[in-house]
């Protein structure tokens, strides 16, 4: 990662959900007015385009969690386990996909669980400390997800734009913390 940029944005674009896609009105038909390719979103309007975003990666609707993983996060896991630190920020409205990408489903794992099946595929047989936090940033208030949804309190920030989590959970096999992300 020494060669790369510190900092990667990218874009996921969100499938249309069944009910968009099941829509025979005319009047609930979703009109696109965008385009995209690998690195870029375009705007259109009125059939041309009049504005392009570019990003470091665009993931169409049809890309699946496991090539962005694959692409994106792998190389920053790999950096962790070496000594780096790493953060995945993921942005957006609401229902535009954040939990879903982050998280997955049974049948499709999200980037947590499959960074951490990565993590504990790397670190096995050795000796090591990893310690892993996971925040909401909601309304300008950090909570901490890893802690009981009862339990939860705003976390303090600290002078340097520091977050102390609160929750510390050591895990001695991997199964463990991927069945907990799911």
């Amino acid at each position: 990662m020494a060669d790369e940029s510190a900092v990667k944005v990218c874009v996921r674009v969100r499938p249309l959900i069944q009910r968009e896609q099941d829509s025979t009105e005319v009047t609930d038909l979703v009109p696109v007015h965008w385009k995209a390719d690998k690195q870029a979103i375009h705007q259109v309007d009125e059939g041309c385009i009049t504005k392009t975003f570019n990003f470091d990666r665009v993931f169409s609707a049809v890309e699946t969690t496991k090539q962005l993983y694959q692409e994106i996060a792998k190389p920053l896991v790999v950096s962790t386990v070496q000594g780096y630190n790493g953060t995945i920020f993921a942005y957006g409205q609401t229902s535009s996909g954040k939990t879903f990408t982050m998280m997955g489903s049974s049948h499709m794992p999200g980037v947590i669980p499959l960074a951490m099946e990565d993590v504990f595929l790397t670190i096995k047989n050795k000796e090591f400390l990893l310690r892993v936090s996971y925040m909401e940033i909601y309304n300008e208030t950090v909570t901490d997800l890893l802690c009981d949804s009862w339990k939860r309190k705003p976390l303090e920030i600290r002078e340097g734009n520091y977050v102390r989590s609160k929750t510390s959970i050591i895990f001695s096999i991997a199964s463990r913390h991927i069945s907990l992300c799911l």
